[in-house]
């Protein structure tokens, strides 16, 4: 497929109530947890982490299409982002109107990462660090993490941790120590509610009940407040649909995709293998809780 470039292809400018833009740099992850919000309910992250890509050339484009409020960074997540190979071109060529965020669980060079990344791409005033680390034990280290975080402060980055709160005690308890010997080191270190099912029991706190871990299927209209796009530049409009690679709402290149088709109604039959993230109740990006990602109705 022959795709248009920048500069022959209309801006995309997410609307005031628009929470979210995100590049999902590849689905690959170089960590295994088995509570993965990617794998939840047993989707197929790791078979839709080999498909196709975007060229450095058009993730670049694709970027550039974007139009973004100073409020509404482009977040850049995967899998782990920086396994893309076109990661450091990426963040280095894109126009410099569009600032970033990084979700990554920092199994990288940070040295690598200090010397083939601007400051300025990560810089930006926000409640909370444009650089964001998820802890997780038996996966990553803490004391590794620790170390990578002061190390890039002293770059001039902002970089905060992230631990789940986990079912189990120990691992809760474990999270809860971590983070107070963190702050005591002045690392921010935040907590997130654990989300989804756990030895049978579901957990987390949902707009709408049966879309995780439902009984059964049925359907209904959504919508989303998100910007999602896959590594292979395709749109979705919800993180369920994303993960599994179904019904893609448009291509980021297409000449016709805008601000306005995020707003639509779509019709799902899904409803019941939501994923967690889309019908959580969470923080917006002011972090005021009281978001939800997917606006839901008509479910029969």
């Amino acid at each position: 497929m022959e795709l248009l470039m920048t500069e022959t292809l209309p801006q995309i400018r997410p609307k005031e109530h628009h929470n979210y833009a995100a590049f999902f740099l590849t689905l690959s992850c170089n960590l295994r947890c088995p509570y993965c919000i990617n794998l939840h309910n047993g989707g197929t992250r790791y078979k839709q982490a080999t498909r196709e890509y975007l060229s450095a050339d058009e993730l670049i484009a694709a970027a550039n299409r974007l139009t973004l409020r100073n409020d509404l960074p482009l977040s850049l997540q995967g899998g782990e982002p920086t396994l893309n190979k076109n990661f450091f071109r990426f963040v280095n060529e894109v126009k410099k109107e569009i600032k970033m965020d990084l979700l990554t669980n920092f199994m990288f060079d940070v040295d690598e990462f200090i010397k083939n990344v601007p400051v300025w791409r990560f810089n930006r005033e926000a409640p909370y660090a444009p650089i964001r680390v998820s802890y997780h034990p038996g996966q990553n280290k803490i004391d590794d993490l620790r170390i990578k975080t002061l190390k890039m402060q002293e770059a001039g980055f902002r970089v905060g941790l992230f631990g789940i709160m986990h079912p189990e005690e120990e691992i809760r308890s474990h999270i809860l120590e971590t983070k107070e010997r963190c702050l005591k080191m002045g690392i921010d270190f935040r907590t997130k509610e654990f989300l989804g099912e756990w030895k049978g029991k579901l957990y987390g706190t949902f707009k709408y009940e049966g879309a995780v871990c439902g009984s059964a299927m049925r359907v209904c209209e959504c919508r989303t407040t998100e910007l999602l796009v896959d590594p292979a530049g395709y749109v979705y409009k919800c993180h369920s649909d994303l993960y599994n690679g179904r019904n893609p709402v448009a291509h980021i290149l297409d000449e016709d995709f805008n601000e306005e088709k995020i707003d639509e109604f779509r019709a799902c039959g899904f409803f019941g293998d939501c994923n967690p993230c889309d019908v959580k109740v969470k923080t917006n990006r002011f972090q005021i809780f009281g978001h939800t990602s997917c606006e839901i109705r008509n479910i029969n």
